[in-house]
């Protein structure tokens, strides 16, 4: 117990200095949206880059668990969605940004840093892959029926839809950089030095900047909305989402412990940090930021018993 307090613990400690620094205007809250560019555009991109360029092809992409994790996601919105439509007789648009806060987690942010803290080797192919799932499916997927679905979206072709999403896609900094690695491993390219020096410089700061931005990203943030709507999100993405995961990678061919449990891991982080922003576009951005916030506190408590169970597996 004391090993995953002590993997668990510095997480949200590193969360907290961030809310304490903008909660107290150490550092003005207009600065956050640039410090999470940083993250975003330069030390994320360098740290995902150069750990996939030297590792070998078959090891960053592994089919088994692109399917696995594509399969657990989707069953996660798909089932995310279905309900809060049927039983809680929500709107559809309302269901699929659920459904959407169940399946998408804050791989970037929060699960990369979990996961450096959590395993002696982290199985960096599993967050490589998992953001391609997550970047390019289950994202476009939940926007296309979002758009089809809210008001905003009538009157818009399909193709242009399409069109908007794939743009999107082409130009995040994360599958860039994936795909930037994915090409330097499969031809064995070789970096100059000082190239790979400041790649190693970016990464190291990747970790702790994004904690900390996550943490005073939540500043401001207040709770409203319906009790029953946020819990059920909250449990959705803390829960059912790795339980899926889980699940789907029982029923794959053999594939690497670290890379299932890698997988899982994802999966129990909480939703992506600009869910909110997300929510604003079609109307529920007071729903959506309350339910980043109690999934936040609550996977404190549930990160810490996914790590024991991991550790017991």
């Amino acid at each position: 117990m004391l090993t995953i307090v002590a993997i668990t613990t510095p997480i949200f400690i590193m969360m907290v200095l961030g809310f304490l620094a903008v909660r107290v205007k150490l550092v003005p809250s207009d600065t956050i949206a640039g410090m999470s560019k940083i993250v975003l555009y330069f030390t994320l991109p360098a740290l995902i880059f150069s750990t996939l360029a030297r590792m070998e092809f078959d090891e960053v992409i592994v089919p088994t668990y692109l399917v696995t994790y594509a399969v657990g996601s989707m069953l996660t919105l798909f089932i995310g969605l279905f309900i809060s439509v049927t039983v809680m007789k929500r709107s559809l648009t309302e269901s699929t940004l659920k459904g959407l806060g169940m399946a998408n987690s804050n791989s970037a942010f929060f699960a990369y840093p979990v996961m450096l803290l959590a395993f002696s080797s982290p199985p960096t192919a599993a967050f490589a892959m998992s953001l391609i799932i997550e970047n390019m499916l289950i994202l476009p997927l939940a926007f296309i029926i979002l758009e089809a679905s809210s008001s905003s979206g009538q009157g818009l072709k399909p193709a242009l839809m399409i069109y908007t999403v794939m743009k999107r896609l082409i130009k995040n900094p994360l599958i860039i950089a994936v795909t930037g690695g994915v090409l330097a491993s499969t031809f064995h390219l070789t970096l100059p030095a000082v190239i790979d020096r400041v790649l190693v410089m970016l990464s190291g700061a990747s970790a702790t900047l994004a904690l900390i931005v996550l943490g005073g990203s939540l500043v401001g943030t207040s709770l409203k909305g319906n009790a029953k709507d946020i819990t059920f999100v909250a449990c959705g993405k803390l829960i059912l989402h790795p339980m899926m995961i889980a699940i789907v990678a029982f029923l794959m061919p053999d594939m690497d412990r670290n890379l299932v449990l890698g997988g899982i891991l994802i999966a129990a982080v909480p939703m992506m940090s600009i869910y909110p922003i997300i929510g604003n576009q079609y109307g529920y951005r007071s729903l959506c930021a309350s339910i980043l916030l109690v999934t936040t506190l609550a996977s404190f408590v549930t990160l810490a018993v996914i790590l024991s169970l991991m550790r017991l597996s």
